[in-house]
């Protein structure tokens, strides 16, 4: 999603839509980078047409080292595209911030953007 990519494209480090995937067949993963999923759904109608709509960011925040910094870094930047945060959490599936199997912390959010639809004239 565009959005998304240009609100992070100056966090300084990689973001992606759905996975990381290496380039090569020995590369490893950043040592902090982010990936996100989206899902769009209707928010508002009138007169039987959609006037808004509401995309949910599913963003996930992979990193070796203290992701602190780079969460703070990350909410300015949603914050300042016009994002609004539904939830934050640094658990995963019954685990916790650091992740043992993948030896990396992870912090996970929801975000929402609201955007009035532009209805094409008859």
């Amino acid at each position: 999603m565009k959005q998304v990519q240009d609100a992070l494209q100056n966090i300084g480090i990689p973001a992606m839509a759905g996975v990381w995937r290496p380039t090569t067949s020995s590369q490893n993963p950043p040592v902090q980078y982010v990936v996100y999923s989206t899902t769009t759904t209707e928010a508002t109608h009138h007169d039987d047409h959609v006037t808004a709509i509401r995309t949910y960011v599913y963003l996930n925040l992979w990193s070796d080292i203290d992701p602190t910094a780079m969460a703070k870094r990350i909410r300015s930047a949603m914050y300042a595209a016009g994002f609004s945060i539904v939830e934050e959490s640094d658990k995963g599936y019954n685990q916790p911030a650091y992740d043992t199997a993948t030896k990396q912390y992870t912090i996970q959010w929801t975000w929402c953007l609201y955007e009035e639809v532009e209805l094409d004239a008859p």
